[in-house]
């Protein structure tokens, strides 16, 4: 098994499987300051609001916007004239605007995510530091899952493989074998997409001596973006902000190209539909014709200036590569 055969082997394993797998991975020392980080951070947060006479509600949004502006702005710092306009604009102005929106529906699979259209970020009180051994955690725990997510959603807002929406011309279709068919618009490239924003955010935090707390059934998707980065030196720290899952995924050759999206496919249906993979009968990608004609003007507006803002920074940057290669 070659390596990369090895790292989407690992792409369609459950989040318990991953857990056990990182327990092989990783010193146990490795683990414990992972632990031991979360504990630290609960401790900062119980002294830092000591006395406050805040709800639960409002100690997250004042933290995470605490947190925010210290991200933000590295991010400013370390990657603003590598990020299309608007992505930077949206990114900024969470700072200016109301950006957190605080959520509490047991029927919402996710604690914490991030809406790269609206520039919002999405916390759910209700899953937020919820597990088995953890059912009901006080706010204290629950900021600090929500602070040491931040980065990683932060990076989504930046990152951004899948296509928008309304010109997502790949469907995903798994068949089951019962017989049932799972069909999925506009989640192609999902693992990349999760992969880069894990890769960038844990980077940043690491080399900045930032709390994070890593997302164990992303990293195999980071394996898969190192491994993308280091075999095609198109797709860098440079160009990564430009670039969907189109343009990365055909630097593949058509043998990676068809493995990537057969461990895209089943990944999608054990991790996001929870199914077993015994019980994938097969998968497949099946291409979309986009009507243009369905859209409305502001739609069009919209979507040419994602376009353009995306290709201006993709120009610039690759010219600054080269011209670097030239000194």
């Amino acid at each position: 098994m070659d390596k990369l055969d090895q790292i989407l082997n690992e792409t369609s394993l459950s989040t318990q499987e991953v857990t056990k797998l990182i327990k092989n991975k990783y010193d146990e020392n490795d683990i414990i300051n992972i632990i031991n980080s979360q504990n630290n951070e609960i401790a900062r947060l119980k002294t830092k609001y000591k006395n406050s006479k805040l709800s639960n509600e409002e100690l997250i949004k004042n933290e995470l916007k605490d947190y925010m502006s210290v991200l933000i702005n590295l991010i400013n710092n370390q990657y603003g004239n590598l990020i299309p306009n608007d992505r930077l604009n949206k990114l900024n102005s969470m700072l200016i605007n109301d950006s957190i929106e605080i959520i509490n529906d047991e029927k919402d699979s996710h604690d914490i995510s991030a809406n790269s259209k609206t520039g919002k970020i999405i916390v759910n009180l209700a899953k937020l530091g919820k597990n088995e051994n953890n059912p009901k955690p006080d706010i204290y725990r629950q900021m600090a899952v929500a602070n040491g997510s931040l980065p990683h959603e932060l990076f989504h807002i930046i990152i951004q493989m899948l296509k928008p929406e309304e010109i997502a011309d790949e469907r995903m279709i798994i068949n089951m074998s019962n017989g049932e068919i799972i069909t999925c618009r506009g989640m192609v490239g999902f693992m990349l997409n999760e992969g880069f924003a894990e890769k960038f955010s844990a980077e940043v935090c690491k080399n900045n001596n930032l709390y994070y707390q890593m997302a164990p059934q992303y990293l195999s998707y980071v394996d898969l973006c190192n491994y993308i980065m280091e075999n095609y030196p198109q797709i860098n720290k440079s160009t990564i902000f430009s670039l969907d899952e189109s343009d990365v995924i055909n630097c593949l050759n058509k043998e990676e190209k068809e493995k990537y999206y057969q461990a895209e496919l089943i990944s999608y249906a054990i991790r996001h539909k929870g199914k077993n993979i015994q019980d994938i009968k097969s998968t497949r990608i099946e291409k979309l014709e986009i009507d243009y004609s369905q859209f409305s003007q502001d739609t069009l507006n919209e979507l040419q200036n994602y376009y353009l803002n995306k290709n201006n920074k993709l120009k610039e940057t690759s010219m600054l590569s080269y011209d670097k290669k030239q000194l």
